[in-house]
């Protein structure tokens, strides 16, 4: 609304001089504040003492004051106003008049003729009671200087003399520079309690980076320097000394997404603003079999949307965790065991990722490699099938030739005996040929085709089967900080994330998605989540130093570690 206030002063003369002033605004307050649009020096005014605005279909006037406001020599609270209406707060007096065009309403403002100079003197000026004599304004003024003398010029002595310094910090009346500090040291820089220079290397200016840098020598996040959006970032900018609580890194998501909500097209990013309303669906990076130019397999990490990838896990590996958790247990050579989520994944020390799970500790317990019925003990290797076939061949070469003590029968040698060369042969044709019958039993139908993709390849090879290399991804949200056991509470388990009981195939993705997360975690502004979400703002999850990223790019004019 556009208001035209007229004020009208009569000077030593007693002619009248008017001028005006335009207010585009909702409302003319009215009151002794400074911050008022009409700023009354009249004592006996409130200091908000009253409104002018748009109301009902017509311009009001309001207060809060018990006493109301006069209109027209009547006491109100909430009166409407016309044009010739008359407005009196104390000395001061308002006219409603006719709004001249382009204006929504008009009022002139004067001083009524007879103004007292009580009711518009400051008692600042007077001399105080008690006080010698002493005004308030002469007294404020001499606190100031004290206060300015004690926090200010005495502390810089402390500043500009090291030897003055070292005395004043080690006093406990003397005033020095740490009546300065906005807060308590983080507990990471302790050690510096005492050395303010060491950060703040020159008086009165920022902390420069080269300060930072003397004693971290961290990568930080790379930018295109064609897009400048973080060109002119400091340290300081996310890290902040004496905060209470102490805390170096700042926690508010606006720190992030004060550039993520509206990012360049040329950055591969999706804008992101809030983890509950406004941030894009996960990426997970799977691990994929490639096949080379020589046959052989290569792996490359491939970024897929996980509301996409339920069935996108290629690791070649055969598993049933439906199977393999039924709650009545599953066939072992020791006779049912439960299995339990625990069993095979097992945290790494301190929590965060899971430790790689192998053959030979989580398998082997009840899928064991044995192959000779009267030598259960004996198992092949895992994980070589040359070396499978080459442990066969030398288990039944000496079975033959009475190599090996244990042997049932040994149909070669002949007791008080040398072996001829003939005997050795026929031993070697015998072993090999019992070795291709047991693995193919190993290979085709007992063990390794349990868990693994087997391929005959033909009689005439040298080594029949081809097994597909088996790989498992191990982090699958490599951007984003997860701990396993922040995430070990009473109302969570493996299953209400991971949802394994129903998963019949290794090609599925177990992996929470987004709206998963969103069960628990909230947005980062605590009045938008419900009581059962947890505040999540973007430095929970998400980090800034990558050591892949390279450095931070300075602008040209600047090199690294200078004060931006």
């Amino acid at each position: 609304m556009k208001f035209l206030i007229r004020f009208i002063t009569k000077n030593a003369a007693g002619s009248v001089e008017t001028n005006d002033r335009i207010v585009d605004a909702p409302a003319i307050t009215i009151g002794r504040a400074t911050d008022q649009v009409l700023h009354l020096k009249d004592r006996r005014a409130r200091l908000h003492h009253a409104n002018i605005e748009a109301k009902n279909g017509g311009v009001h006037i309001s207060t809060n004051a018990m006493s109301g406001v006069e209109v027209n020599g009547r006491s109100q609270r909430d009166a409407p106003l016309a044009s010739g209406d008359v407005i009196e707060v104390g000395s001061n007096l308002l006219r409603v008049i006719d709004p001249p065009p382009n204006v929504d309403f008009a009022i002139t403002f004067e001083l009524l003729d007879e103004v007292s100079d009580e009711h518009l003197a400051s008692s600042w000026s007077a001399p105080a009671i008690g006080l010698g004599g002493w005004s308030k304004r002469r007294l404020s003024w001499t606190l100031a200087v004290v206060v300015l003398l004690l926090t200010f010029l005495v502390p810089m002595l402390s500043v500009l003399h090291p030897t003055t310094a070292s005395v004043m910090r080690g006093s406990a009346i003397l005033p020095d520079d740490g009546l300065w500090l906005a807060g308590p040291l983080h507990s990471a820089h302790s050690s510096l309690s005492d050395k303010c220079e060491s950060c703040h290397t020159t008086i009165f200016e920022r902390v420069p980076d080269n300060a930072c840098q003397a004693c971290h020598t961290v990568d930080r996040h790379v930018v295109d320097p064609n897009l400048a959006v973080l060109g002119m970032a400091r340290c300081a900018t996310c890290h902040l000394e004496h905060n209470e609580p102490a805390q170096l890194v700042k926690q508010h998501q606006g720190l992030c997404a004060g550039c993520h909500t509206s990012l360049p097209g040329n950055v591969a990013l999706e804008n992101a603003e809030d983890f509950l309303d406004a941030h894009p669906g996960f990426k997970v990076s799977l691990l994929q079999p490639l096949a080379s130019a020589d046959g052989d397999i290569e792996w490359a990490l491939e970024r897929l949307p996980a509301a996409e990838a339920h069935s996108a896990d290629q690791s070649n590996l055969k598993f049933n965790h439906l199977a393999h958790l039924d709650a009545a247990g599953i066939v072992s050579p020791d006779g049912r065991r439960v299995v339990e989520c625990t069993d095979c994944h097992v945290p790494e020390p301190g929590g965060a990722r899971m430790q790689p799970i192998k053959m030979d500790e989580h398998c082997v317990g009840c899928h064991t490699l044995s192959f000779d019925p009267d030598d259960p003990a004996r198992q092949v290797p895992h994980g070589d099938p040359e070396a499978v076939m080459q442990a066969l061949i030398e288990y039944y070469s000496a079975r033959l030739l009475g190599a090996d003590p244990d042997a049932v029968e040994q149909r070669v040698r002949r007791p008080g005996q040398a072996l001829t060369r003939q005997d050795r042969d026929r031993a070697a044709v015998e072993a090999r040929a019992q070795a291709m019958r047991v693995a193919e039993d190993l290979f085709e139908r007992q063990a390794c085709v349990t868990c693994h993709e087997v391929t005959r390849l033909g009689d005439n090879a040298t080594l029949p089967w081809q097994v597909k290399p088996v790989r498992l991804t191990d982090t699958f949200y490599p951007h984003a900080n997860f701990s396993h056991a922040a995430h070990d509470t009473e109302v969570t388990s493996c299953e209400g994330c991971h949802q394994a009981s129903h998963s019949e195939s290794a090609h599925d993705l177990l992996i929470p998605d987004i709206e998963s997360c969103r069960d628990c975690h909230g947005s980062g502004s605590e009045r938008r989540n419900n009581a059962a979400q947890t505040p999540s703002t973007c430095i929970m999850c998400h980090s800034f130093h990558f050591a892949a990223k390279g450095e931070y790019q300075t602008s040209a004019a600047e090199g690294p570690g200078t004060d931006r």
